[in-house]
């Protein structure tokens, strides 16, 4: 009985030492591994308390950048808002320099349409002044050629007159020398004549200007270079000849100072008349 208890207290003792051997192995694994941890730990520890004050440091130099940073952009706002200040007077001052302006525009404007008016009244009356001094001028100029024409009808009859005189003084030498023939022959110039008095036919020398016939060709006219200054009455007979050539009687139908027109007496015709062709009283 007591060898059994012995044994089973060897027994119990050698299991408690086993376990006691186990326990304190364990306990010396769990310290050892506890002393890595808390090693390693206050390792951590340290660093991360480094890295807390480096945070720290950083934190304050980034504080008092900030600060500095916000004190200048204080600084800058203020400015700015001092800005925004002066822009919004100016801003007022320039909208009521544009009303201003607005103003004084519409009053130019105002101004132009009269300037407008005024200066197309101005171009209208310019254009009727132009228009008006035109036909002065027309005036003028047609007045300037009638006085033109009428000189020189002045001065054509001025001529006709002092070529009248000259025939007056002419036919005056020719009836006193016709008044002393008559006394001659013992005839009273005053004595009245019985019967009619043929006209008097001078000798006249001209040329044929140009030949036309009527429309149905059954009549010719010639218009000659000789007039009434001439000597060439109305009816007189002319005698039309090319050199030697007898070609035609005309009797004057027409007479003008210094040109006369006359019909072909078609019984007399010896040929065809042409420009060029002589006319004369002497046949």
């Amino acid at each position: 009985m007591n060898n059994i208890v012995s044994k089973i207290l060897i027994v119990a003792n050698l299991v408690f030492s086993l376990c006691f051997m186990c326990f304190a192995g364990a306990v010396f694994s769990f310290q050892a591994g506890w002393h890595e941890k808390a090693t390693k730990t206050a390792t951590q520890l340290a660093n991360a308390n480094k890295q807390i004050s480096d945070l720290q440091g950083q934190k304050d130099q980034l504080t008092k950048t900030m600060s500095a940073s916000l004190e200048v952009e204080k600084g800058r706002a203020n400015q700015a808002e001092a800005r925004v200040t002066g822009l919004e007077q100016n801003l007022k001052q320039a909208v009521g320099n544009l009303a201003n302006a607005e103003k004084e525009r519409d009053k130019h404007l105002a101004d132009l349409l009269v300037a407008t008016s005024e200066a197309q009244a101005r171009v209208k009356e310019t254009t009727d002044a132009r228009a008006e001094i035109k036909r002065l001028r027309d005036q003028n100029n047609e007045a300037i050629a009638v006085r033109r024409d009428l000189e020189d009808k002045n001065l054509e009859q001025q001529g006709q007159l002092a070529e009248a005189g000259n025939r007056e003084v002419q036919f005056l030498k020719e009836i006193t020398r016709l008044n002393n023939l008559l006394r001659l022959n013992k005839i009273d110039p005053r004595d009245p004549v019985i019967g009619p008095v043929p006209a008097v036919v001078e000798d006249v020398e001209g040329f044929v200007r140009e030949s036309l016939k009527n429309s149905s060709r059954s009549q010719e006219f010639v218009e000659i270079s000789v007039g009434s200054d001439d000597g060439v009455f109305k009816n007189l007979k002319m005698t039309v000849y090319r050199g030697s050539n007898y070609l035609a009687t005309i009797r004057i139908t027409e007479v003008y100072p210094d040109k006369a027109i006359g019909l072909v007496v078609e019984e007399t015709r010896n040929g065809s008349i042409a420009k060029g062709d002589n006319v004369t009283t002497k046949y």
